[in-house]
């Protein structure tokens, strides 16, 4: 069955009944969970059907069709806001005393700052949201990392953030991601992209963090193969296929 037809499929299932299950759209089209997932992610980017927690609703008629877009780094601030509180409280307790340690740009790696240890360490980051949190912190010896300034992240990018980050050692990076789908981590922006590779390719231990509402969705641009990551660190609100998947290829912390 064609993306087209089995998503025709699912509109006409979620129509008919009003809302469905992951699960038993899955069984009635005979294709895996984490398929129905993808599609129901596009869908609701599409604002064909409203996604929720273990499936879908049918769409409010009043409301308007939205093409997918990448949202804005103060909206990411309010999505999932106490999960990713929990990410970062699971992230902080991989910190060594006296490590250079990266933080990458994203809400949920912000919501590291406030909890991070009181204990000697080196920050470097591209995330000009991060460097202002600890800048007035003389706790720690902080790097900015500079660039290209992409307002819609608040992260510095491009070639010197990358000749940059590339003559740097780093014990532990931790660095959002925007979709985890098919064995890998994927963002919005390459070049943004770009610079993550680098960074965690630097890095002695890598850390992928994410909500749950990331798993099952691909954005533009895949930047890392979970295969290659230390551990992804995740929410308590995975579904038991979801952690199935994503523990064939990486340990997931959460």
């Amino acid at each position: 069955m064609i993306k087209a037809e089995r998503q025709e499929n699912i509109r006409a299932l979620v129509g008919s009944h009003g809302s469905a299950s992951v699960h038993s759209i899955a069984v009635e089209l005979g294709v895996s969970e984490m398929t129905i997932r993808r599609d129901l992610a596009e869908m609701s980017d599409r604002g064909e059907l409203e996604r929720v927690h273990g499936g879908a609703l049918r769409a409010n008629s009043s409301r308007p069709s939205m093409p997918g877009r990448e949202y804005t780094h103060a909206e990411k601030r309010t999505r999932n806001a106490e999960e990713k509180r929990s990410i970062a409280e699971r992230a902080v307790r991989l910190i060594e005393e006296g490590q250079t340690v990266f933080l990458g740009t994203g809400t949920t790696v912000e919501q590291m700052v406030p909890l991070l240890p009181a204990f000697r360490m080196r920050i470097v980051t591209n995330s000009f949201s991060v460097f202002t949190m600890i800048e007035d912190n003389p706790a720690y010896e902080l790097c900015l990392i500079g660039g290209t300034y992409r307002p819609r992240t608040s992260a510095f990018i491009g070639p010197l953030a990358n000749e940059a980050i590339s003559r740097l050692g780093i014990d532990a990076a931790f660095i959002g991601a925007n979709g985890i789908s098919d064995g890998s981590a994927f963002t919005s922006n390459a070049e943004e992209g770009c610079f993550q590779q680098l960074a965690f390719d630097h890095a002695d231990r890598r850390y992928l963090l994410a909500d749950s509402s990331k798993v099952g969705k691909r954005d533009f641009f895949r930047f890392y193969h979970l295969i290659d990551v230390d551990a992804l660190v995740t929410g308590g609100r995975l579904e038991e296929g979801d952690l199935r998947v994503l523990e064939e290829h990486c340990t997931v912390l959460s």
